[in-house]
């Protein structure tokens, strides 16, 4: 009998999808981002901000561009935001959309 560690069970629980990710202050894109709906938006800025060069050190405001949803906590889900495959999370680092 095996066991399956918590990666593998946790991807049995939740799958992975792609979303589009924007610097709304410069336009850079990075096409198909991998996320969990569990991921924070403070995770995916994490990891994504150098490809889109977004500036970490500034208070973030996150964007779903399909709803027109926004959000500035780093700490909020992707899922609480309403991301779905295939959207695209608008970032900007000035706090305010351009």
């Amino acid at each position: 009998m095996t066991n399956n560690s918590i990666d593998n069970a946790l991807d049995a629980m939740e799958k992975a999808f792609e979303i589009d990710l924007c610097n709304m202050v410069s336009g850079t894109t990075y096409a198909r981002a991998a996320v969990y709906g569990s991921n924070t938006l403070g995770q995916v800025l994490e990891e994504y901000a150098m490809d889109i060069g977004v500036d970490t050190s500034k208070k973030p405001l996150f964007m779903n561009k399909r709803t027109g949803q926004s959000i500035s906590e780093s700490d909020a889900t992707v899922e609480s935001l309403g991301l779905q495959e295939g959207d695209v999370l608008a970032i900007s680092d000035a706090g305010v959309v351009a």
